[in-house]
């Protein structure tokens, strides 16, 4: 195990960047943004953006997602009212994942979708067409970025939008990030409970500054439970952040880490010794699914039983995330867990014998940028450990490798 020192600049939010591509898009303005993410899934949007201004009018445009969900639900709405034939598609894992909501809430207003695959999954077929809004009735229950990608659009519409949300809301924090922001851009929305307003109004470009990504954040929260101990400076990390993954730092108090906020950002420091805790250690996760990852590993590494709910929209991230990091976890670790749709259980943990015996084992990733960076940090405890199609970490942090060979050295 190593001890963790020093000061770690983390990347501009995904969240907050994708977000304000897509306002400056619908105001018709270029971005005046600080510290905009290097992303790969900001990079695509970014890119896509500007192949729908260049195609304008044009017949059967491709637009290819790959296997980014935020940019191909963002867009699903951005092309309903471009005028314009476009075609939206994607990988086979994202050709899986949900867009039913999204698809039937634009149906409503008058958009001209029809599904090119099985009915509610990309690949769709759009025809662009001028939309008015109105009254929408919106499942909210698998994704917040159905709301958003509505949300943005709205004021551009003649009559606005009276959104009704359906169900269990989920990842709220992401809904009041949007209309935060939106705000910051002129826009005044009205919320009360699952019922969203949002005026007819106009967009007025201003300076942005995205703040650090505090999902990023948590894997460096992880690391410093594994380590020997030691105390990082997170740069840009702010306790008033429109992020709600800056739960991290109530999450992993628990688990032996302090946060203290200054000027330059979070400080973060491994206690000598872990809190009494009631075990088993319980987490919701319906509003922080990205904090999942890092949270898990960590209380099997530390072989303490936990449990964890508010799990439901993970099996339909870029992997099945919950069978993803549990099948590579038992290559390491000896647990016993039970799932149950919207809930897991582990017990204690113990070192696998199987990698006792072989002394190296291989993690696959399954092409998820979060698996990935979670099972990394594995690495303070045991060097033995590869870490297959490392590249994923592009999808959110590129710099993940460099930053943790800085300062771990693995």
């Amino acid at each position: 195990m190593k001890r963790l020192q020093g000061t770690v600049t983390l990347p501009g939010s995904k969240s907050e960047s994708n977000r304000a591509l897509m306002i400056a898009a619908y105001g018709d303005f270029p971005l005046d943004a600080e510290n905009l993410s290097e992303a790969h899934d900001t990079i695509l949007l970014k890119s896509l953006l500007e192949r729908v201004r260049a195609s304008m009018s044009s017949d059967g445009a491709v637009m290819d997602c790959e296997d980014a969900g935020t940019v191909s639900r963002f867009l699903m709405t951005y092309l309903a009212c471009t005028s314009g034939e476009w075609l939206l598609t994607g990988t086979e894992r994202l050709r899986q994942r949900p867009m039913a909501p999204l698809i039937d809430a634009l149906r409503q207003l008058g958009a001209d979708i029809s599904c090119a695959g099985d009915e509610g999954c990309l690949p769709i077929r759009i025809h662009g067409k001028n939309i008015k809004g109105g009254k929408v009735v919106l499942d909210a229950s698998l994704s917040s970025q159905f709301v958003s990608s509505l949300l943005m659009a709205a004021p551009t519409w003649e009559r606005g939008l009276q959104l009704d949300l359906t169900g269990a809301v989920v990842s709220e924090p992401y809904i009041d990030m949007t209309l935060k922001m939106m705000e910051q851009f002129g826009i005044k929305a009205i919320r009360n409970g699952k019922n969203i307003t949002v005026p007819h109004q106009l967009y007025h470009p201003c300076r942005f500054m995205v703040s650090a990504d505090w999902s990023a954040a948590s894997y460096w929260y992880e690391m410093l439970t594994l380590s020997t101990g030691g105390n990082l400076l997170l740069k840009g990390l702010r306790c008033d952040s429109l992020q709600g993954d800056a739960r991290v730092a109530e999450c992993f108090e628990p688990l032996g880490i302090d946060t203290k906020y200054t000027d330059e950002g979070a400080q973060i420091t491994s206690k000598e010794t872990l809190p009494l805790i009631k075990i088993p250690l319980e987490f919701d996760f319906s509003n922080t699914p990205d904090l999942f990852p890092a949270i898990l590993v960590s209380c099997i590494a530390l072989h303490i039983e936990a449990v964890f709910y508010g799990i439901s929209t993970l099996y339909n991230k870029e992997s099945n995330r919950i069978y993803s990091l549990i099948a590579e976890l038992l290559k390491l670790y000896k647990f016993k867990y039970n799932l149950e749709n919207d809930r897991l259980v582990i017990n204690k943990s113990s070192l696998s014998d199987n990698f006792i015996d072989n002394k190296s084992l291989s993690f696959e990733t399954y092409g998820d940028h979060r698996v990935a960076m979670a099972l990394a940090c594995l690495k303070l405890r045991f060097d033995e450990i590869t870490i297959d199609g490392c590249s994923v970490v592009n999808k959110s942090y590129p710099t993940f490798w460099k930053d943790v060979q800085e300062h771990c050295k693995f």
